[in-house]
């Protein structure tokens, strides 16, 4: 089936003189998740992962994906005309480097699904028209899901004020054109539901002076809610009519190439176009006292609920059947029982065995693994609440296992807390200058992992974001220093293909920690609430410092959880999860 649409497409390419057509996993606003119209990508190549690219020329199409997804990709290209490309390893052009191959190429694509500072190409482009939409029949409908007021008590500054600010960082620029959709649910305090675990809307805006134009789904939009944006000096508009208002304007425009798409970009006058991130990327991952306390009750809730489902899991395996997919369903309901519970934050990942092996990994009602009571199980999960988003994931020891997977595990426990009890000056200390200090507990074992130790988490929003984050410089370049107020995972693992995967992680608060002659010194607060099995440990990787360390969080877990767990729950969390 897969061939058969890659036929038809390269059909339609040659009847529009189009040499080379790339199809990216994105949506008009370069999300990382997208809803299920945006899924062109998968329906073109059989690849669910929520990173690649396809390429399709006619005599063959190639498949670029990261580290996360190499085994996955394997899996769910195999059979198809489709040649998997593994980014950043030896020998495997980027994408750039493959198109360049091709000067005299036609290249096309749907310009409103491409960023801008993608597609500058020197070929001739063609990015009119969405050529997957001619090939997929039942496509599903544009998601128009009802847009909806975040309430002040939660984030702690109105819309107003936001915009006051934003206005600030505009300077001589006449407009700011956002099409990042949790920019702009952040900047005008309203949610939604039209991307998969992700609270957002589909929106655009364009923020003048003294006014500005919200374009979002008349479909999704009350009276009430344009009415209370109206006070604000925000008209609400039909969120097609971006396409030709960007037309008509005049004057200098803030915005940010590398996540506006190519029609928009396009429809500007270059010489009009400040290319600047947006201020609200690096306003809203610095979280005020609202929201940091908003955040903190959502960490005790979430950590209510994995905690007693982590005494239910540790104390029925091996008694009543389990696989993936009931237990990743049983997680759910004890979420559902926490107060302001909205959503779970992305697809959960419960991965038994070998399938922790692939990074994201998750069970469906078509593939799943029983689970047995041996070895590990490793759960990232999380939790949209009104007052904040939750990732974390545990690595749970489920009965006998190797000794490779007990010293795994072991490794990844002194890694997180590597990072976690961190001390470093401000303003001068990036993401990548950290991240060392969990992967080089890795490396000391001649071990990586494909991927970022952390990411910066939302406010009842996007599970990542940025600009925070914890990547080596070498291979990401991410230069944000890390401040008071951002929230960061730390999330260092190892991964043995058809083995085993192990990952522990938690979320962490940046927050001052003293000030001397050298500068300000900076540390990070842990705020989530759940201990570590700590069964998979092996002691003599560890040292009596390290033990401690350990315990001391066992007990910051339990100080925090005790007035919520039963009495059997209790015994069991003070008997099993303290390293005697």
């Amino acid at each position: 089936m897969i061939n058969q649409r890659i036929t038809k497409l390269r059909q339609l390419m040659k009847e529009r003189g189009i040499d080379l057509y790339i199809i990216p996993t994105s949506d008009f606003h370069q999300s990382e998740y997208v809803g299920s119209y945006f899924e062109a990508r998968h329906y073109m190549s059989g690849f669910s992962g929520s990173a690649g690219t396809l390429i399709v020329r006619q005599d063959e199409a190639y498949l670029w994906t990261d580290g996360r997804y190499f085994i996955q990709a394997e899996k769910e290209l195999a059979g198809s005309c489709i040649q998997l490309m593994k980014m950043r390893t030896p020998g495997v052009p980027t994408i750039k480097e493959y198109i360049e191959k091709y000067p005299e190429a036609t290249i096309g694509f749907d310009g409103r699904v491409m960023p801008y500072n993608q597609c500058l190409f020197t070929n001739t482009i063609q990015a009119n028209e969405d050529l997957v939409d001619l090939i997929w029949q039942e496509r599903p409908e544009l998601s128009h899901e009802e847009v909806y007021l975040y309430d002040t008590k939660y984030c702690g500054v109105s819309r107003k004020e936001k915009l006051e600010i934003i206005r600030e960082e505009m300077k001589d620029a006449k407009y700011h054109l956002v099409t990042t959709l949790d920019d702009i649910a952040w900047i005008f305090n309203i949610r939604g539901n039209d991307v998969l675990c992700n609270p957002v809307a589909l929106a655009y805006a364009l923020i003048e002076k003294e006014k500005a134009n919200l374009y979002l789904r008349k479909e999704a939009v009350s009276q009430e809610l344009i009415d209370e944006l109206l006070k604000d000096q925000i008209e609400v508009k039909d969120y097609f009519d971006i396409y030709e208002d960007i037309k008509n304007i005049n004057g200098k425009v803030l915005l940010d190439t590398k996540s506006v798409n190519y029609t928009l970009v396009n429809s500007i006058n270059t010489d009009d176009v400040i290319n600047q991130t947006n201020p609200s990327q690096l306003l809203k991952s610095i979280k005020n006292e609202t929201e940091i306390k908003a955040t903190k009750d959502a960490h005790l809730h979430d950590g209510i609920a994995v905690t007693k489902f982590m005494y239910w899991l540790k104390t029925n395996i091996g008694k009543i059947e389990m696989d993936e997919l009931s237990i990743s369903n049983k997680l759910l309901e004890y979420r559902k029982q926490q107060p302001n519970f909205k959503d779970i934050s992305f697809t959960t990942i419960c991965a038994y065995r070998e399938n922790a092996a692939l990074m994201h990994y998750h069970p469906t009602e078509k593939q799943y693994s029983k689970v047995n009571a041996s070895h590990l199980l490793l759960i990232d999960s999380g939790g949209q609440y009104l007052t904040g988003t939750t990732d974390i994931t545990r690595t749970f020891v489920l009965g006998e296992m190797t000794q490779e997977e007990r010293k795994d595990f072991t490794i990844a426990l002194k890694a997180i807390f590597r990072l976690q009890n961190a001390h470093f000056i401000q303003d001068v200390t990036t993401g990548a200058n950290l991240d060392i200090l969990a992967r080089g507990v890795i490396y000391d074992y001649d071990l990586d992992y494909r991927c970022g130790t952390g990411h910066g988490v939302g406010h009842f929003l996007n599970v990542h974001e940025g600009p925070n984050g914890l990547r080596p410089k070498s291979l990401y370049g991410h230069e944000s220093c890390i401040v008071p107020g951002m929230i960061t995972t730390d999330e260092p693992g190892v991964y043995k293909e058809g083995s085993h995967g192990i990952r522990h992680e938690n979320e962490l608060l940046c927050v001052k920690h003293t000030e001397n002659e050298y500068g300000t010194f900076l540390k990070f607060e842990p705020i989530t609430y759940v201990p570590f099995d700590i069964e998979g440990l092996d002691l003599n990787y560890l040292s009596n410092h390290e033990i401690q360390t350990i315990n001391d969080y066992q007990q910051y877990t339990y100080d925090r959880l005790k007035d919520y767990l039963t009495q059997e729950e209790k015994d069991w969390y003070l008997n099993n999860l303290f390293i005697k």
